[in-house]
């Protein structure tokens, strides 16, 4: 494919939250091909949205241990300064005819010890950012952390029920109080029948 070698003016910032989006420096050759791809979507805006929106609510993805990728998820690493793709088909990642797992993928090239949470990359459908993997799996676990937390509130015993389980032995505390109270009154009543019925002493019969 031929190029034409002429300049273009592109706004100093966009080029910075470029790079700061994908993680490539701003001023890397390796952003070339991340903004063809832009500017051909641009141009040729994909109809697959709706079609993403469905296969989402079908069910279908690939569970990476505590992200899920629904079906339609895209996956994206470098290797030699040249980006390659991946695309979660169904329940398994496809790239070409290959199926791969995130860390098969990661190190399809190179090296084979990187580690895939930090050089994969996910766009999921309907949505056209990118965002590394290790992002994705620190928000889920701190979304699981707060699920977690929530279900041990609702749990817990909640103030009305703990305050119907004290009742009961209130309810005794006041009937001992009642039984007492008249426990004290029989025996003030046989003090006096005593001392009305008792005889001075030396008296005779």
């Amino acid at each position: 494919m031929s190029t034409l070698q002429f300049p273009t003016r592109l706004p100093a910032d966009l080029l910075v939250e470029l790079g700061e989006l994908t993680g490539i420096r701003w001023n890397s050759w390796e952003l070339e091909p991340i903004i063809c791809d832009a500017i051909r979507r641009y141009m040729h805006p994909p109809a697959a949205p709706a079609q993403e929106q469905t296969s989402t609510t079908s069910g279908a993805g690939y569970q990476w241990k505590q992200v899920y990728l629904p079906d339609g998820t895209r996956l994206r690493a470098s290797f030699g300064g040249q980006p390659h793709f991946a695309t979660v088909t169904g329940t398994e990642i496809k790239s070409g005819d290959l199926t791969l797992t995130p860390s098969g993928f990661a190190n399809l090239y190179g090296s084979g010890n990187r580690n895939a949470w930090k050089a994969v990359w996910l766009r999921f459908p309907g949505n056209e950012q990118w965002v590394l993997a290790d992002v994705c799996r620190a928000k889920q676990k701190a979304a699981i952390a707060r699920l977690f937390a929530g279900a041990d509130y609702v749990a817990a015993e909640p103030p009305a029920a703990a305050s119907r389980s004290a009742r009961p032995s209130a309810q005794r505390v006041a009937v001992a109080a009642t039984q007492g109270r008249k426990q004290g009154r029989k025996q003030g009543k046989a003090k006096k029948h005593g001392r009305r019925g008792a005889r001075p002493a030396g008296s005779t019969a």
